[in-house]
């Protein structure tokens, strides 16, 4: 499973959004252990936090997902 495909499955990435081909290519650069950082950060805050502090439509974009 690529890094994309693991975000994707842990919600920090919405499929109907697509990654650019740069934004694929930087993700799977990520480390395993960068990854799962992500998906632990994901699950501690939760889908409330994530609701509020992303705009809608620009989810897929990692730069914006925490802040």
């Amino acid at each position: 499973m690529t890094n994309v495909e693991r975000l994707q499955q842990a919600g920090l990435i919405e499929t109907e959004h697509p990654l650019t081909p740069e934004e694929i290519e930087s993700v799977n650069n990520l480390s395993s252990a960068e990854i799962d950082a992500l998906i632990s950060v994901r699950a501690k805050l939760g889908d409330d936090f994530f609701k509020r502090k992303v705009p809608m439509g620009d989810s897929h974009r990692m730069g914006t997902l925490l802040f």
